[in-house]
């Protein structure tokens, strides 16, 4: 009876330990799924919609690519330079594909409902990359490595954020406003 027991607090403490360390770094990484998927499916509307122009169709590709390489650098967020400039030029593009989509054309309803998943993805993945940034020590956080590596020198080029020089969304989280030309 004891060793029944003893195994069944063995594997309840194993699933909490489980549940607790989910919360962490492997958000970041599904939350950037969730944006390449919506993002696709918007690509996907916007190809069974007439009259955009071959630049905007090629806008929203560029936006899946840089959307799918932000879901690779979310996957390993220890490598805190890159998965920023992934996260700067995908969030460019974004604006820019708003901007482009919505401001130019009629609106489509089948468009605008995709649109607002992807916006809607887009703001999740924000909020908690930024909460990560700022709270870099909790479980499964950001965190930007000590020592240098050669696969990373190719985006170390530029600072990564800091929490306090950014504005922040309505629901407390930092945006960055993308560059002005």
């Amino acid at each position: 009876m004891c060793n029944y027991r003893c195994v069944v607090a063995t594997l309840l403490a194993l699933f909490l330990t489980s549940v607790a360390r989910g919360s962490g770094s492997e958000s970041l990484y599904v939350l950037a799924c969730r944006y390449a998927d919506a993002v696709d499916q918007f690509e996907r509307t916007l190809q069974s919609v007439r009259g955009i122009d071959r630049a905007d169709r090629g806008l929203v590709g560029r936006l899946d690519d840089t959307a799918n390489r932000l879901r690779l650098a979310a996957k390993n967020p220890r490598h805190l330079n890159r998965l920023y400039q992934e996260w700067k030029s995908t969030q460019s593009l974004h604006m820019q594909v708003e901007e482009r989509l919505f401001g130019k054309y009629t609106p489509n309803h089948e468009l605008i409902l995709s649109w607002n998943d992807v916006a809607y993805s887009f703001v999740l993945f924000a909020e908690e990359f930024y909460f990560q940034i700022e709270n870099p020590r909790h479980v499964g956080g950001v965190l930007r490595r000590s020592e240098n590596s050669a696969r990373r020198d190719s985006y170390l080029s530029e600072p990564v954020v800091t929490p306090l020089s950014a504005p922040r969304l309505p629901s407390g989280a930092i945006l960055l406003t993308p560059p002005q030309p």
